[in-house]
């Protein structure tokens, strides 16, 4: 649908949404309240998240209108009346303000859901434009929509369930949350990289020889693996250990059948290739901290069932994928 395609939801709503969710599922585990009582609360944290979602894609494609054009590369608001582009972001604006209510009286949420907002304009709008500025660009994108979020799902669901909010839990996904936010907004500009050039745009990729910044991608996710040890730790899951391990399975699999190559950051776009746990993050980890819980109470299962069905197209692949190999390894000797 238009609408879809105007909100951009295809880049984020698979992506971005189910680790969120899996902190805050992993963060309700520490409690004594089952998941399935803070279901309706968690989904209207969603929809608080989808929301802000909606206002920073839109407001990504008004404010880079001009360099799209420039560049010859298409834009979704184009073709909407000058006048009417900047509605959607103060709808946004406006239902946002509600949701900023709606944590009240629990501050740090309030505090964290505020600076996502906060970071999202600050990335995209004049005379601050981060994404002009280099470094402060990357920051300020990975802090909204990955690590502001992700403390907000510890927050808010230690909040709703009635805990100290574990500041050792809270800073190991505050840095787990960087560091992956960080692989995706890199991955992000240096696809954009020539076109970013072309309009002599000051993104921190469009100053960078991919070449030089492979080491640098290195450390970010060597950073970002020791953060994900220790939530695992943390979590003492053999269920996600299990899916860490059907994850790489996978990974392999799509190596075998598609020739596709593993990147932390940095990838050619002459090939096909996987991001290097971003499946575990968006799939198989939320499902087995469900799984988990459903272990605990068996009326979890309706969460569960809900997340599948608002994400069923990563597991559809996977199970395509898993079927695909097996039968060409029983009937074609060459895989």
């Amino acid at each position: 649908m238009k609408a879809f395609k105007t909100i951009r939801s295809q880049e984020w709503w698979t992506y971005k949404l189910p680790p969120l969710l899996a902190i805050g599922y992993a963060t309700c585990s520490f409690s004594s309240v089952p998941l399935f009582e803070i279901s309706v609360q968690l989904f209207v944290i969603l929809i608080s998240l989808v929301v802000g979602a909606i206002y920073v894609s839109v407001i990504n494609d008004i404010t880079d209108l001009e360099e799209d054009l420039a560049s010859g590369k298409s834009n979704r608001v184009q073709n909407i009346p000058a006048k009417y582009r900047w509605l959607i972001p103060v709808v946004c604006v406006t239902i946002g303000i509600a949701f900023e209510y709606n944590y009240y009286p629990d501050v740090l949420s309030c505090i964290l859901y505020l600076g996502s907002w906060i970071a999202f304009s600050l990335y995209s709008i004049k005379p601050f434009r981060l994404k002009n500025r280099g470094i402060f660009g990357v920051l300020a994108d990975a802090c909204g929509s990955h690590l502001f979020t992700g403390l907000l799902m510890v927050s808010s669901i230690s909040y709703l369930t009635k805990q100290h909010v574990n500041w050792y839990w809270f800073s190991v996904i505050g840095i787990w949350s960087l560091c992956y936010g960080l692989r995706g907004i890199l991955w992000h500009q240096f696809a954009d990289r020539d076109n970013d050039i072309s309009v002599n745009l000051n993104t921190y990729a469009s100053k960078i020889k991919p070449e030089d910044f492979a080491v640098k991608s290195k450390y970010i996710f060597l950073i970002e693996s020791v953060a994900l040890i220790f939530m695992l730790y943390q979590l003492k899951s053999v269920t996600a250990l299990i899916g860490l391990a059907v994850y790489f399975l996978l990974t392999v699999i799509r190596v075998r059948l598609y020739k596709s190559r593993v990147i932390l950051i940095l990838f050619d776009k002459h090939e096909r290739f996987q991001i290097l746990l971003a499946d575990y993050y968006q799939m198989i980890f939320p499902i087995a901290v469900l799984f988990d819980a459903l272990l605990l109470n068996y009326l979890n299962i309706f969460v569960l069932i809900f997340h599948i069905l608002l994400f069923p197209f990563p597991i559809r692949n996977a199970l395509h994928d898993f079927t695909k190999f097996f039968k060409n390894l029983l009937f074609d000797r060459h895989l």
